[in-house]
């Protein structure tokens, strides 16, 4: 069976000048729904900076060996040993893990996947056509692969994935005198390499477990696993409330959640910096992406044009470029001008300046277009001014 297959069709012009004509209607609606994604993004963005700088002014500094009641609901910054004596059971594997505080099972199959690749070519009078190429190749993962959606899934059908990656916490985990929750633990890397011994039916492979017939020529299907743990004694920091004995969710009074856990010995304003960076990040992943969002908008918007230019290829190229600069064009003001309307309410110090910029880059791109306008509207004038001369 190959493993490799290609497919032709080809697209009339009818049938694409009504597809981008959906397009037309399905542009700006994009357009709207990345303005609001951007709006509420930025709002996400101040939410979390001012929830972040609110905790770092009334969190307090507990310490792990005694759980003073009159911090409950308080926001507390904890660090000490975290342990545990109960053992840890992976029921799927039949195994039990002694001495430790989590323990994180990767679990990887060894799968079909499906890798699908087009290429498309305009053709005279407005047709087009796209060849795809299908390419099947066996890949570990550790999450399932669905073959019933392959385009062809004659002889690359995957198996049930028997379970997945998982991590365990310990029954009785604690942090000193504070109840250890399934949610904090899960936050904690597990990063110390176990190797327990082979249940039935596995054999141990390259610091792995593997179920297979041979792990140096694996078969769809055959399953790889290993361990890593948080041993009972590792310090490790909380910031979160305290709540019952242990830990819950802090929410500030705007609303942003704080729950944090990190083995070692994190001070609570590092691990509210990285909090920050993190969210940092997020926000301008966000920008980005709505950003992104407005551009296509646009593009779909000024589909028809370049649809109808495709009956020539050559020139439905060059539409299509230059739709895509305009869409370009329209998409950086107005991303500028959504994020500082955004944050007009909050930061006016930032929103100002974006709305300048904003607005110079619309003067200059408006100029731009004047200067290269203008000798051609010279040109019409002055021969509008010669035919209308008297001839004598």
């Amino acid at each position: 069976m190959p493993n490799t297959f290609t497919t032709t069709t080809t697209t009339g012009f009818g049938s694409r000048i009504m597809n981008s004509f959906v397009g037309l209607l399905l542009g700006p609606v994009l357009v709207i729904g990345a303005i609001w994604l951007l709006g509420w993004n930025e709002g996400r963005a101040v939410q979390a900076i001012r929830g972040l700088a609110e905790a770092q002014s009334v969190l307090v500094e507990s310490p792990a060996g005694s759980v003073n009641p009159g911090n409950e609901g308080k926001l507390v910054h904890v660090t000490g040993e975290a342990t545990a004596t109960a053992a840890i059971q992976d029921s799927d594997m039949g195994l039990s893990f002694d001495n430790q505080v989590a323990v994180a099972r990767t679990a990887e199959m060894y799968e079909w996947k499906e890798k699908k690749e087009e290429k498309t070519q305009d053709n005279t009078g407005g047709s087009q056509t796209t060849t795809t190429t299908y390419t099947y190749s066996m890949v570990w993962s550790d999450t399932p692969i669905d073959s019933s959606s392959f385009a062809h899934p004659e002889g690359h059908e995957n198996p049930a994935m028997p379970f997945t990656s998982h991590k365990f916490a310990a029954t009785d985990a604690k942090l000193g005198e504070f109840n250890l929750d399934d949610a904090t633990v899960g936050m904690v890397d597990a990063s110390t390499a176990l190797k327990p011994d082979a249940p039935d039916g596995w054999t141990a492979s390259g610091g792995n477990l593997y179920k297979g017939a041979n792990p140096a020529s694996p078969a769809v299907g055959d399953m790889r696993v290993h361990y890593t743990g948080l041993a009972s004694g590792s310090t490790i920091s909380v910031l979160a409330k305290q709540a019952a004995g242990g830990f819950a969710d802090y929410t500030t009074t705007n609303g942003y959640t704080i729950h944090m856990a990190r083995a070692g010995n994190v001070p609570a304003d590092q691990l509210i910096a990285d909090q920050k960076k993190m969210e940092s990040m997020i926000t301008w992943i966000l920008r980005g992406v709505g950003a992104f969002l407005i551009f296509i908008g646009f593009t779909m918007f000024f589909g028809p044009i370049a649809t109808l230019a495709a009956v020539l290829p050559f020139l439905g190229a060059l539409v299509r470029g230059a739709s895509a600069f305009f869409a370009l064009v329209l998409t950086i003001p107005v991303t500028l001008i959504v994020i500082a309307f955004s944050w007009l309410a909050f930061r006016p110090l930032i929103a100002v300046p974006l709305l300048i910029a904003a607005a110079v880059f619309g003067y200059v791109l408006w100029r731009w277009h004047h200067a290269r306008s203008a000798p051609h509207v010279a040109a019409q004038q002055a021969a509008a001014a010669a035919g209308a001369t008297p001839q004598h």
